[in-house]
């Protein structure tokens, strides 16, 4: 009699790394201290305090964060794969109790083992706010009109989201994302296999691996994005002004379609060069990370700067697995306020309007056997982020050097959005 496969040989014969269902019980017992935040098991009473500034009409803030919970954790998974298995009911008890509801959810979800859901970055335009402080306490005439944010969950929503048009296991038929027309890609959004799964599949013949992923795999199972490479490019939210009490409702996840086409960068690089002006506020936040089960890394991490002139923003989102691929996904945000008295006349272009946010993304990718080609190194040493090997460059500027790659269909490289 055959022995049933284990769930790591099914997991390489997937193409993954032998992960195993999220059980966030695992995470809070095995991961639950950063050296990030110095988070211990015992942090539930642990209240950060968020940082910000209130300029130019804007609220700026931002927060780090312990990691999530295993409650927050669980309520995460529901959305997501609510989310990636294109649910209209969120509210629907996907804990696995319902025998109905499971078998209705082909794609299961697991998070980044290390997900700091509370963390944000905010900056909210609210009319009536006019004072300049260190403070960012609520008033009650202030009318929020525009917002921008950085969390985890909307990143984490965004990659679900582009699961609904990637395969599953067993090859079932999938509408095609209008966004990506690439076979197996969706918004950048992909599953690869780590290399070892490579190798193990060369050295099998194709019939005995669909033997044993069909045969085992139910309607339910994990086939997914484990890079956690999320296409998200910030949230951006604008209330309905006649109707301030009302929900908006947005069209797809993070409204995205509130972003306009550029032609060409409007960003003002030398302002953000120019060191006569202070830097009132800088923060780090770190959204989420996962060391792919020893296979490479991913992060997600918003770096903020506020001057006296204007606000900028670096997302990054950094992936490593070794000896497969390099991504570094990139969105640069900037604002000039409204109220912009400092500096000589003729030193910002005159395309670039107060009030109005602007963004630049960038993709750069690279297979690992194409490092050595473009003069880059080879070992994944010389890829790390919490150190570089010996004689390297920093990884920051190697990071400049890999290729750009195309955008999605619907996440123009130059965009902007008008505050009201």
């Amino acid at each position: 009699t055959r022995a049933s496969p284990t769930p790591a040989l099914l997991a390489l014969a997937r193409g993954q790394p032998s992960r195993t269902p999220t059980s966030t019980s695992v995470i809070a017992a095995a991961k639950r201290s950063s050296p990030l935040t110095g988070a211990s098991a015992s942090s539930k009473e642990i209240k950060i305090q968020p940082n910000g500034i209130q300029i130019g009409g804007w609220k700026i803030k931002t927060q780090n964060s312990t990691i999530g919970d295993e409650i927050k954790m669980e309520e995460l998974t529901v959305l997501l794969e609510a989310t990636a298995n294109d649910s209209h009911d969120k509210t629907t008890n996907y804990s696995g109790t319902d025998k109905q509801c499971t078998a209705k959810r082909k794609r299961r979800l697991c998070p980044p083992e290390i997900t700091f859901l509370d963390a944000i970055v905010s900056f909210q335009y609210r009319k009536n706010c006019t004072s300049n402080n260190n403070t960012i306490e609520e008033n009650d005439r202030d009318v929020l009109t525009t917002e921008v944010r950085f969390t985890a969950q909307d990143a984490l929503l965004e990659w679900a989201e582009a699961h609904m048009y990637l395969e599953l296991e067993q090859k079932e038929n999938v509408a095609q994302s209008p966004a990506s027309p690439h076979d197996g890609e969706s918004r950048g959004v992909s599953i690869i296999r780590t290399v070892d799964a490579k190798i193990w599949s060369s050295k099998r013949p194709q019939d005995n691996i669909d033997a044993i992923t069909s045969s085992t795999l139910g309607k339910s199972e994990f086939y997914y994005d484990w890079t956690f490479s999320s296409p998200y490019a910030g949230t951006v939210h604008c209330p309905p002004i006649n109707n301030l009490n009302s929900e908006e409702r947005e069209d797809n996840v993070n409204n995205r379609r509130k972003w306009q086409h550029l032609e060409q960068s409007c960003i003002p690089f030398h302002l953000l060069t120019d060191t006569t002006q202070p830097i009132l506020l800088y923060d780090d936040i770190h959204l989420y990370e996962d060391d792919l089960h020893d296979n490479g890394d991913v992060s997600l991490n918003i770096k903020i700067r506020v001057m006296p002139r204007c606000w900028y923003v670096l997302q990054r989102l950094f992936v490593r697995v070794d000896h497969v691929c390099i991504r570094c996904r990139e969105a640069r945000y900037f604002c000039l306020f409204e109220h912009d008295s400092v500096g000589g006349d003729g030193d910002i272009n005159k395309d670039v309007r107060a009030n109005t946010i602007y963004r630049d993304v960038v993709w750069r990718e690279t297979k690992w056997e194409e490092l050595g080609r473009l003069g880059l190194p080879m070992d994944p040493a010389a890829w790390r982020e919490d150190g570089n090997a010996a004689g390297m460059p920093p990884l920051a500027t190697l990071l400049t050097k890999l290729p750009a790659v195309p955008l999605p269909a619907d996440l123009p490289r130059f965009a902007f959005v008008d505050v009201h």
